[in-house]
């Protein structure tokens, strides 16, 4: 059974985390996974304090470097495995910007209606069927790499994941924090850590994205010039049916016939725009989230609906 998930906006001011903590995890030690930062992973004084002085890292990113540098056979499938996702990546990519266009180009057509909508539904299935075969490649992709490692016979991975389920064992509760979201779930998946999540889980940004069912990148508004949103892997699937899009506010187009589109492209899952204080309960056992009125969905008609 899934457990209860609290999805916050970022904590640039962690007025949701402190207060998210206090109403689910009000006891106990912490399990911290704050993968996404790699190298400031144990830049850790911040964070403790919002959690009550009670935080457990589980330093997964340390553990997976190490890993790497005591077994060269794994370190080379690792090396493998992010060429190929790199080329799988690439070759997505160039066969999903023509089709984009395809659908702005329709867009400003004004002809027969019915012809119009007929050929921009053709259209959005040709997306559609573009991300199912990035999330089909990338999958393969990784079963290769768990197929060529063996992880659960690996004697360090065997050994650091021993001692992360023990650090576990003795926790209230999870929080799953920010940064990369490549190398956050990338580090969930080879500690097998979605069996271990229970109890309340607290996440906000790259940890919302990772224990969604479908990651999705995107930044339309960056400093060179914006590239359109891409499927990058399927997530651990903890919340369902929603594509969570944090930190929308500075890299998410505000055009609402883009924002419609992607709503469009991306249903029947619900795209929600994790705005700082932004807070969503999941139950435990729920099959998707009872979104609270506050929270910004973008709507297939008109773009943005402000709940």
């Amino acid at each position: 059974m899934n457990p209860r998930v609290r999805l916050l906006g970022p904590q640039r001011d962690p007025v949701g985390a402190r207060t998210a903590v206090a109403e689910l995890i009000p006891d106990g030690p912490i399990a911290t996974i704050n993968a996404g930062w790699r190298e400031r992973e144990d830049e850790i004084t911040e964070l403790n304090d919002v959690l009550g002085g009670r935080m457990h890292n589980l330093e997964v990113y340390r553990r997976w470097r190490e890993m790497r540098s005591a077994d060269p056979a794994f370190d080379a499938a690792e090396v493998r495995l992010r060429h190929v996702l790199g080329e799988a990546q690439a070759v997505y990519q160039l066969r999903l910007r023509p089709a984009l266009d395809t659908i702005t180009a329709l867009g400003r057509r004004d002809e027969v209606a019915r012809v119009q909508q007929a050929a921009l539904d053709d259209a959005n299935r040709v997306v559609q069927e573009l991300d199912a075969w990035q999330l089909r490649v990338v999958g393969a992709a990784r079963q290769e790499f768990y197929d060529r490692t063996d992880l659960g016979v690996r004697a360090e991975v065997v050994r650091h994941r021993h001692e992360v389920a023990a650090m576990i064992n003795n926790c209230a509760g999870f929080v799953i924090s920010g940064g990369h979201v490549g190398v956050l779930l990338h580090c969930l998946h080879v500690f097998n850590l979605r069996p271990l999540l229970r109890g309340p889980v607290i996440t906000w940004s790259a940890g919302a994205m990772a224990l969604s069912e479908r990651v999705v990148l995107f930044a339309d508004r960056s400093a060179q010039g914006g590239t359109p949103a891409q499927v990058y892997a399927e997530g651990l699937g903890v919340h369902t049916g929603l594509v969570c899009f944090p930190h929308a506010d500075h890299r998410l187009s505000s055009d609402p016939t883009q924002l419609a589109r992607l709503a469009r492209r991306f249903a029947p899952a619900r795209c929600v725009l994790l705005d700082a204080g932004t807070s969503i309960d999941i139950p435990a056992g729920a099959a998707a989230a009872e979104l609270p009125p506050n929270v910004r969905v973008l709507d297939p008609d008109s773009g943005v609906d402000h709940g």
